[in-house]
């Protein structure tokens, strides 16, 4: 079955969406009892849980396919993106604030919440709890999380030695763009170069494949090319290369906060599912039995599951299950157009 470039766009923005909302009711437990759960429910679904963020606001129950704050930030940057037609920082912080600090959610009709404390200041009013936000020493997942878009926005443009953004009507090379991206809440080098291997990745999974063969070998290629752009410059993707290769090492959840949610963490929990799934529904579950920040893991995964085995392969009842699916695919294609536009 061919998998057009457009069915790999849809998969990555839905993709994220559907591991975020599945992933969320089991944030925070372990993996026992995650895998306790599933096992009674007959398998991975979608249901309605206690809502963490009660206090802030919002209703006691998380209805089904409800999106977090994975998904409203990935579709905060698609919306900017094409809204600026190209990348404009100012206009990706207020996108942002929309749904962080104004509880806005542009996938659904309530609120949105669950953003993580590194974004929270980041995006606030105080310029103290900016700067804290901009100088904290732990490389976070918070910009790692809505990065798709980026990816989508960039494909087959990132060997370029520049490329021209409309929105500030200037040249950059395509990983400076994604840095500038992180930066507007993730300033550390972690964060930020995590976002640049993972839109690397994704841009090799969307390249056209040719045969069934190749395809079968297109999860070695995608690592290894990454691995050969990012050893030298990276020590951080030399560690999560090494441990990928390592047949007998798998993500464990580390248990607590701040380890839990580093950027470095979750894209090697992340390959990890994408490297070593069947089918998107495979690499999905393995990303939310990990425990721990399991929307975030799901989701991260999501990305590189959906654009790698298409949007039809995403299970239809999963599809139909988010709230927002609809808008994702118009992000997806005001993606898409935008990037043959460039």
């Amino acid at each position: 079955m061919t998998i057009t470039l457009l069915d790999r766009y849809k998969g990555a923005m839905v993709g994220v969406h559907v591991g975020d909302s599945i992933g969320a009711p089991y944030e925070t437990w372990g993996p026992r009892k995650i895998a306790a759960d599933i096992e009674a429910r007959g398998g991975l679904k979608f249901f309605e849980y206690p809502n963490p963020w009660v206090k802030d606001r919002g209703e006691a129950i998380m209805p089904i396919g409800r999106p977090t704050d994975d998904s409203d930030q990935t579709a905060d940057l698609a919306w900017s993106l094409i809204e600026c037609n190209g990348l404009d920082p100012e206009h990706l912080r207020e996108a942002l604030r929309d749904s962080v600090v104004r509880n806005k959610s542009r996938l659904w009709s309530g609120v949105s919440d669950g953003a993580g404390g590194t974004t929270r200041k980041a995006l606030s009013d105080d310029p103290a709890k900016v700067a804290e936000a901009l100088t904290n020493n732990i490389g976070t997942n918070g910009s790692l999380m809505r990065s798709v878009p980026m990816a989508l926005w960039l494909h087959g443009k990132r060997e370029s030695v520049r490329i021209f953004n409309s929105a500030t009507k200037t040249f950059h090379h395509p990983d400076n763009l994604i840095w500038t991206m992180s930066e507007v809440t993730h300033a550390h080098v972690h964060s930020k170069s995590a976002c640049s291997i993972y839109c690397f990745a994704l841009d090799r999974i969307m390249f056209d494949v040719p045969d069934e063969k190749w395809r079968e070998e297109l999860k070695d290629r995608v690592l290894w090319a990454v691995a050969e752009k990012y050893f030298k410059p990276l020590p951080l993707y030399l560690r999560i290369h090494n441990a990928l290769i390592d047949e007998n090492l798998f993500p464990v959840d580390p248990g607590a906060w701040p380890a839990r949610g580093t950027a470095e963490f979750s894209l090697y929990a992340a390959l990890w599912c994408f490297k070593n799934s069947t089918s998107f529904a495979d690499g999905i579950e393995r990303a939310v039995r990990i425990g721990g920040d399991t929307d975030t893991y799901a989701a991260i995964a999501g990305g590189l599951l959906g654009a790698y085995y298409g949007y039809d392969a995403i299970p239809e009842d999963w599809r139909k299950a988010i709230l927002g699916h609809d808008v994702m695919l118009d992000y997806s294609e005001g993606l898409y157009a935008m990037n043959r536009r460039m």
